[in-house]
């Protein structure tokens, strides 16, 4: 059982946090509101949290390395190129660089990461009717190089979620909720090409209930999970395939949706979380569902704050 402390740092009009990134030169947090279409800005030395309302569903958000104030962003099936001060609640620039799956136009892309050489992997969903019910096989993984140049690497997707590399950058950790499992790729990172995908963990078989969603990785190599639907965060070692440990919000929150290690000494998991689509029972029991959370006395610490894409 994790002796972990779970503390709420913001609740306001969040629908569904989601993509949570520590700018550690700036010691703040970025996440996004998908279904509430903004980005937000968490500050944790004054507490104050800026909004941006964006037009259209708002899925990730990466700093642009040495461009001060730029992001790569999702929005609905596009990538864009966006400018923010972080304070103003207007968008100072918005270009689109990319869209995709013109023949699929009610997915949208999910979660989106760079890999530590600065690469941004950002995956698509199939139409949503529910929170968790999907058409199936409809999403792709993306990979954006530095020369802007798009490629897929994994198809058939249901909803592509978290991303994680190993320290060496050997390994390639990916979740596709819908698969209720996570799963591991040998990863040339010279070339950015998983292969030899295998099961890492699978959470049916270990009795676990909810959606793998958003994770991230310690310095042990070993992940963070967040469990949709599932109130929990799984700490997983990845060397066994096995729970280390739970960090249970069941009664705070059961839609968690990502994590991400945070603070001055990146000991600190900060967690997004939903209230959209709750039924009114739900509402009634979660009193921080939608919540964004700070996780202290975790027992790991994170591999350097989120990474930037690298133009």
């Amino acid at each position: 059982m994790s002796r972990s402390n779970i503390e709420v740092v913001f609740k306001d009009d969040i629908l569904l946090g989601e993509g949570p990134h520590w700018v550690e030169e700036r010691q703040d947090l970025i996440y996004v509101d998908i279904p509430g279409q903004a980005v937000h800005r968490f500050v944790p030395s004054t507490g104050k949290d800026y909004k941006v309302q964006m037009d259209g569903r708002t899925t990730f958000i990466v700093p642009v390395e040495f461009k001060p104030n730029t992001y790569l962003i999702g929005i609905e099936r596009s990538i864009y190129e966006f400018e923010w001060d972080g304070i103003s609640a207007d968008v100072f620039k918005l270009n689109k660089m990319k869209t995709v799956e013109e023949d699929f136009p009610k997915n949208r892309f999910n979660d989106g990461k760079c890999d530590p050489q600065g690469r941004l992997w950002a995956g698509t969903m199939g139409y949503e009717t529910d929170p968790g019910v999907v058409e199936l096989e409809k999403g792709h993984l993306y990979k954006l190089d530095k020369n802007n140049q798009l490629s897929t690497l994994v198809d058939k997707i249901g909803i592509s979620n978290g991303l994680a590399w190993s320290t060496d950058s050997s390994k390639f950790f990916y979740i596709d909720s819908v698969s209720f499992t996570v799963d591991v790729f040998d990863f040339d990172s010279t070339a950015g090409i998983p292969s030899n995908r295998q099961v890492l963990f699978d959470l049916k078989k270990n009795g676990i209930a909810g959606l793998a969603d958003g994770m991230t990785i310690d310095t042990q190599n070993n992940i963070w999970v967040a469990l949709h639907s599932g109130g929990k965060v799984l700490h997983i070692d990845t060397t066994a395939g096995s729970l280390i440990e739970t960090i249970d919000f069941s009664n705070r929150a059961s839609m968690l949706t990502s994590v991400a290690f945070g603070g001055r000494y990146l000991d600190e998991l900060y967690v997004t979380s939903a209230n959209y689509r709750l039924t009114p029972e739900q509402k009634s029991l979660e009193t921080d569902s939608g919540a964004l959370f700070k996780v202290t006395n975790v027992g790991a610490k994170g591999v350097g704050g989120g990474i930037s894409y690298r133009v």
